[in-house]
């Protein structure tokens, strides 16, 4: 079983359109801007962004906008290159917690991941892992990662129109569906990328709905029961008594 390692080489292929800061308090002021576009993003959409609108967020001169972006364009080119690089490393992170506890309970449960017959508490304690732990990620995305979730929507949709845009929108869903597909193959899927491919759709179906929903009234039981349900028919191979 392999880990879940950061270096994808994914993150190397990140670059910024607008004028480099040559200096680290150039640097910092720049990283300002960004984090200030991206803060508009998520409160009132990509139309939101303005030099002088950004300006005024980040708290720095309307010169400081143009200085480090000569256009609208390259500025919302470049917020977004933010979130790429915020959203792999929100990717990584949850790899690198979900695949050591699961190289653990492999290693205490070695015919989970065998060919033989494998026990009933076998079976349930893998799919209580599995569903806790994707439970706690969805719980995660739509709370305390609730911003960038909403800002994945507005990237959704320039993605379609914008050419550079689309790029980093292909760069973030390979790497995440690099990691499912990982997964369901340490699973045993007999078809990774395809099963890879329905969980990722569900992930997102279930972030949109919880965007949709107050956070209070967001049932995670029903998360955990939907996702028991999916997962136990992706992975029929491991998870069903033989």
């Amino acid at each position: 079983m392999t880990s879940g390692s950061s270096d994808s080489g994914t993150e190397k292929s990140l670059s910024y359109q607008g004028r480099k800061a040559s200096r680290a308090k150039s640097e910092h002021r720049r990283r300002l801007i960004l984090e200030a576009a991206l803060r508009i993003v998520i409160r009132e959409g990509v139309r939101g962004i303005r030099h002088r609108a950004v300006a005024k967020e980040a708290e720095v001169p309307l010169a400081a906008t143009t200085y480090y972006f000569k256009d609208i364009q390259e500025l919302i080119v470049d917020t977004f290159t933010l979130y790429t690089e915020k959203a792999l490393s929100v990717v990584n992170s949850f790899a690198d917690q979900f695949y050591q506890p699961l190289q653990q309970l492999a290693a205490a449960n070695p015919e989970l991941f065998n060919s033989g017959v494998i026990s009933d508490e076998a079976v349930h304690t893998m799919l209580d892992y599995l569903v806790e732990q994707l439970t706690g990620y969805v719980r995660e995305q739509v709370s305390s990662e609730r911003d960038m979730l909403i800002a994945e929507q507005a990237f959704r949709y320039e993605a379609i129109v914008n050419d550079r845009i689309r790029e980093l929108s292909l760069m973030h869903r390979r790497a995440l569906f690099g990691k499912i597909e990982e997964f369901m193959a340490v699973m045993k899927s007999p078809a990774p990328k395809e099963d890879a491919e329905l969980l990722l759709g569900l992930f997102h179906s279930m972030e949109y709905t919880g965007l949709l929903t107050a956070q209070d009234d967001i049932d995670f039981d029903y998360v955990s029961s939907t996702l028991r349900r999916h997962l136990s028919l992706l992975v029929p191979d491991l998870l069903q008594r033989r």
